[in-house]
């Protein structure tokens, strides 16, 4: 979850990075304004034209409608509005299928937990409103409307004050440049952020930027200090794909 929340704002603000600071700030102020105002426009045309559950919510509640169908549903109680659903073996699934899950309508609960977390109605639910003639959108989250949706990003950016009306700072620094830092000539060769992740699936040819320069590694030894070009065991390794003689 962590990691697919970061690969989202990498693949937003790729084009901010190496950025100076000043420029990095309004990019992504515009960015983010852009990003409300596209979104703010999209809501009020769903408001506009009658629809009551944005289209994600809409999406995951007709999957799980159809997944219902196939559902057993066997009522407990009708005071406490408690059910019990079978699923039929499905060995397309992740869990294949063939379990049994207990609903409770009144307390808005199912044990396979795809209610509390998503908020979204799960297929067991969903099957047992079927059977027993409830309104299954009522037991949908009120954060999936469209009305919150459009409060959501209603909040509109105020423009940015000219750089001769900011304030004076009351203390003045002059931040040099760290020579250890600077990178060789040649072109940087950046697609995104790398985190953690990246590293362990495999070791990048080339090593990150550190103090003192950049380390090289061979393509075709795997060792430092040295590129394919330029490697003493050329001739040794075929490079073809073909037997070495």
């Amino acid at each position: 979850m962590t990691t697919n929340v970061s690969e989202c704002f990498n693949g937003i603000l790729k084009g901010a990075r190496s950025l100076p600071i000043t420029a990095m700030v309004k990019y992504t102020w515009f960015k983010l304004n852009s990003y409300f105002d596209d979104h703010r426009n999209k809501s009020i045309d769903q408001l506009n034209s009658g629809k009551k559950w944005c289209q994600y919510a809409l999406n995951i509640f007709m999957r799980n409608k159809a997944k219902a169908e196939h559902h057993r549903v066997t009522r407990l109680s009708a005071q406490q509005q408690a059910y019990q659903v079978d699923t039929p073996h499905n060995p397309g699934t992740t869990g294949h299928g063939d379990h049994t899950h207990a609903v409770n309508l009144l307390q808005r609960t199912c044990t396979c937990q795809k209610w509390k977390l998503y908020k979204i109605l799960c297929s067991h639910v969903i099957a047992v409103c079927i059977r027993y003639r409830h309104d299954a959108e009522q037991y949908i989250d009120p954060c999936y409307s469209v009305d919150a949706l459009f409060r959501s990003y209603a909040p509109v950016f105020p423009a940015l004050k000219d750089r001769l009306s900011w304030p004076d700072p009351d203390e003045t620094r002059k931040v040099l440049p760290n020579p250890r830092l600077i990178r060789e000539k040649g072109r940087l060769v950046s697609t995104r952020i790398r985190n953690e992740m990246d590293e362990s699936g495999g070791r990048p040819r080339t090593t990150p930027l550190k103090e003192g320069g950049r380390k090289v590694q061979c393509g075709l030894c795997d060792q430092e200090g040295h590129n394919r070009r330029t490697c003493p065991k050329r001739n040794e390794v075929p490079t073809s794909g073909g037997l070495a003689d």
